[in-house]
């Protein structure tokens, strides 16, 4: 038997699985898109967001994510300092034109992947975490594994044009991406000077040029060459949430930014992604408890659940929690007791575990007999 408490609330709520709401009308002239909310990974809009495709830089993303990683688990400090190899030296394309055998600080090196995709620096910071590129590859390669994507990674740059993702999977790692703050100090800069150690200066300029032009963009690559087309992995926060927005094969830059943008105008002018319960929130008080310690115990969310509501659809919101009756002793401070069910339209959309708020001890006659003489002793 379960007893059901029912709260009807009138706040924005979104959709914890990644559900899909196709945009009528938007659409964009990329091979591959996907528009999706950085929080509760919901999808917008997409087209072909499972072919795997050339992506050109765009494959930073994940170099980008294992580079923030390495330097928030202390693998790797911002003042480390990073000699430069012939090997990394030697990278084409975007590059901060570094030095063979010149020596930099990993925070300026970091500064350049994120604000001009240089590839020589990129290297640079993968050999210093993994002794070698290869090395760093294979980790991309477990990390695109342990995330139950299917990209393959070939090198730490996407310098070629047999390395290939698809729109899905680089905006799962984008969605991971955008959980490091780290990342801001620098993704959101238009264009600045890299000073060498000998004094020189390469300017670096962002080739993502909505963090110019598109309010709230703070990230995160672009990637073109003639197989992959112009591909883009933005990302915009504003107070109607954050979203990401994956192009590739686009047939030119213009079209890959405009694309972009109204994306981004689709996204902020019909959703609202909105925390609804955030892990530890109590959500009830006095549950009662047989044969305990104490009689009550409060409930609290065991997970936080976010995602996106229709514009117009906030009023629709219930939440249920659902505990279960005749709740008895002894029980753990965290333990499942029940459960939150968030409804929207009378439809369920996503449950939190409700978990007990403190340890509830059997009744015992040892403990039954340290309470009378407490009393006895205090009252």
């Amino acid at each position: 038997m379960k007893r059901i408490l029912t709260a009807a609330l009138a706040l924005m709520i979104v959709f914890s699985a990644a559900v899909t709401a196709y945009a009528e009308g938007f659409d964009a002239k990329a091979k591959s898109f996907i528009l999706m909310d950085a929080n509760s990974g919901s999808v917008l809009a997409e087209k072909n967001a499972d072919e795997q495709l050339p992506c050109a830089s765009v494959a930073k993303v994940m170099t980008i994510l294992l580079l923030l990683e390495a330097e928030e688990s202390g693998r790797l400090s911002l003042n480390d300092t990073v000699t430069v190899s012939e090997h990394a030296a030697s990278m084409g394309g975007t590059q901060a034109f570094l030095d063979p055998n010149s020596t930099h600080k990993a925070e300026d090196l970091l500064k350049a992947v994120i604000v001009c995709s240089a590839n020589d620096a990129a290297v640079a910071l993968a050999e210093k975490i993994s002794g070698s590129e290869d090395a760093f590859v294979e980790m991309m390669n477990k990390k695109a594994e342990a995330m139950g994507i299917d990209a393959r990674f070939v090198n730490a740059t996407g310098l070629g044009d047999e390395q290939k993702i698809s729109a899905r999977d680089a905006a799962e790692i984008c969605r991971q991406l955008v959980k490091h703050d780290l990342l801001y100090k620098w993704s959101g800069i238009w264009m600045e000077n890299y000073i060498h150690p000998d004094g020189r200066k390469t300017e670096m300029v962002n080739q993502n040029r909505l963090v110019r032009y598109y309010e709230g963009c703070d990230g995160v690559a672009t990637g073109s060459s003639g197989a992959a087309g112009y591909c883009i992995a933005a990302t915009v926060k504003r107070s109607g949430g954050r979203f990401i927005y994956v192009a590739l094969g686009a047939p030119n830059s213009a079209t890959r930014f405009d694309d972009a943008k109204a994306a981004f105008d689709y996204a902020f002018a019909g959703f609202t992604a909105k925390t609804v319960v955030t892990e530890g929130q109590k959500l009830g008080s006095d549950l009662a408890v047989a044969g305990g310690t104490q009689p009550f115990v409060d409930v609290y969310a065991g997970q936080s659940f976010s995602t996106l509501i229709e514009k117009g659809k906030e009023g629709t919101l219930e939440k249920e929690l659902v505990l279960l009756e005749n709740l008895a002793a002894p029980i753990k401070k965290g333990q499942v007791i029940g459960y939150l069910r968030i409804l929207l339209d009378g439809e369920e959309i996503g449950r939190v575990d409700a978990v007990a708020g403190d340890d509830v001890a059997e009744r015992n006659f040892g403990n039954a007999f340290k309470r009378i003489l407490v009393w006895w002793l205090f009252a």
